[in-house]
């Protein structure tokens, strides 16, 4: 058995069935990063070893409804308990195990085929009165039909971060060719309502910024945010959404492109 704490943000379970052993493998990743992963999990006990949380395991495992793998839980348990691998909390202790290389494209690779990717552009915006806050992003994905979900992925250190998670709402706004001064406003204004000069802006029954003239406009509660490396990702269940007939433009390569119709 061994959980695997990713650099992506991820915690899993590999080899669930196996009872013999229990190890946590860890790829190489920042210290900070590393210390909060291994808090979800239990405590850590120097550079070797970690407490695991017995509850932690199981969730990990989704083998809730098999009894045969919770007899052998159990008993793997008892004999961690009889050599003394159980403490005064009940966790049991894991060997630590550090994955040598993480074997990923760089950084200018993956920039690279990003750019190969067309995507919509949105204006995700947040906050009331003269605390708005919004950025532009290309990462706007339908998530689900029933419930209604859209996500989108934000830097950690996003400008707009603070206020997103404080007022708990967002409103997805899908962008045309005739906002491209809203894009240009968006990406250099500084924070706050200087970025709103530009554009038909109003306010949602909840004082959220919303685009009149929006191709969609999908006002959010935010119902869950998951930290995956460098990106925070956020997911909305759409209370309201409202559509413009409008020429819908994309990211490409880095820049702002229109969409031509292929001929027939």
């Amino acid at each position: 058995m061994r959980v695997h704490l990713s650099n992506c943000g991820s915690i899993s379970l590999m080899d669930a069935h196996n009872f013999r052993a229990l190890d946590v493998l860890i790829d190489p990743q920042p210290e900070p990063q590393l210390a909060q992963a291994l808090t979800r999990i239990g405590t850590r006990d120097g550079d070797s070893h970690v407490w695991l949380f017995p509850q932690v395991l199981r969730f990990l495992a989704g083998q809730a409804a098999d009894s045969a793998w919770d007899t052998g839980f159990a008993a793997m348990l008892a004999y961690a308990q009889q050599h003394g691998w159980v403490n005064g909390q009940g966790q049991v202790r894991a060997h630590i195990t550090l994955a040598a290389e993480d074997q990923v494209v760089s950084v200018a690779d993956f920039k690279a085929a990003m750019r190969a990717l067309p995507a919509g552009i949105s204006a995700v915006t947040t906050g009331q009165g003269k605390d708005v806050a919004g950025m532009i992003v290309s990462s706007l994905t339908s998530i689900s039909a029933e419930p209604p979900m859209v996500g989108f992925f934000a830097h950690s250190a996003s400008s707009m971060g603070d206020t997103l998670l404080q007022t708990g709402k967002f409103v997805a706004n899908v962008l045309g060719e005739e906002h491209s001064q809203i894009i240009a406003s968006f990406l250099s204004q500084p924070q706050g309502e200087a970025r709103f000069k530009e554009g038909r802006w109003h306010s949602s029954e909840h004082q959220l910024p919303v685009l009149s003239d929006a191709l969609a406009s999908m006002e959010c509660d935010i119902v869950c945010t998951h930290t995956l490396g460098t990106h925070k990702l956020v997911v909305g269940k759409i209370r309201k959404s409202s559509c413009n007939s409008a020429s819908p433009v994309v990211n490409f390569n880095a820049s702002t492109h229109k969409l031509v119709p292929l001929a027939a």
